[in-house]
């Protein structure tokens, strides 16, 4: 069953926010899978004139110092529509997407997917919200955020399932 788990990296936290990096890992949420297929683009900017920056975030990124030089990288930038087209692939391929936040991630992603007048990926009952499902297991260990997006998704995906194991979850809808 492939589920695909989403991150990215932003200058900003409006539906419409400049776009870093996006990154996606397909696994199986019961079965403790990778099922390989992971992606990741470093997204330039040329191609998010219309797209926000935020001075509050870029403050922020400056705090960063460690996940600062790959989210800015400048080599191997390719433009946000050929991103998405990417990553739609790897989205239609899933049962399931995930994200860690229910109005983050996808609503960004939405927002560039319109933007450049492409159908969205996915159907809206099929986005599932990692955070809330972490919360149901309070006292289960959390690392922190690395702010490199295909790391991201894999820790995600890690406590993603530790939540199900902890719940004694077997079968997912």
């Amino acid at each position: 069953m492939a589920h695909l788990m989403i991150d990215i990296e932003t200058l900003g936290t409006t539906p419409d926010a400049h776009i870093l990096t996006i990154a996606a890992q397909i696994f199986d949420p019961l079965q403790r899978d990778w099922l390989g297929q992971s992606y990741y683009a470093r997204v330039d900017f040329e191609s998010q004139e219309n797209r926000r920056i935020e001075q509050g975030t870029l403050e922020w990124w400056s705090t960063q110092k460690e996940s600062q030089t790959e989210a800015f990288a400048e080599e191997n930038r390719i433009p946000l529509d050929t991103a998405l087209t990417e990553l739609g692939k790897l989205i239609w391929q899933s049962k399931r997407i995930w994200a860690n936040g229910s109005n983050f991630d996808m609503t960004i992603l939405e927002d560039a997917y319109k933007s450049y007048g492409m159908p969205l990926p996915w159907q809206y009952f099929h986005v599932r919200d990692a955070r809330t499902v972490f919360g149901l297991a309070p006292n289960l260990q959390t690392y922190p955020a690395s702010h490199h997006a295909l790391e991201d998704c894999r820790r995600q995906i890690d406590l993603l399932w530790d939540t199900l194991e902890y719940l004694k979850i077997r079968e997912l809808k």
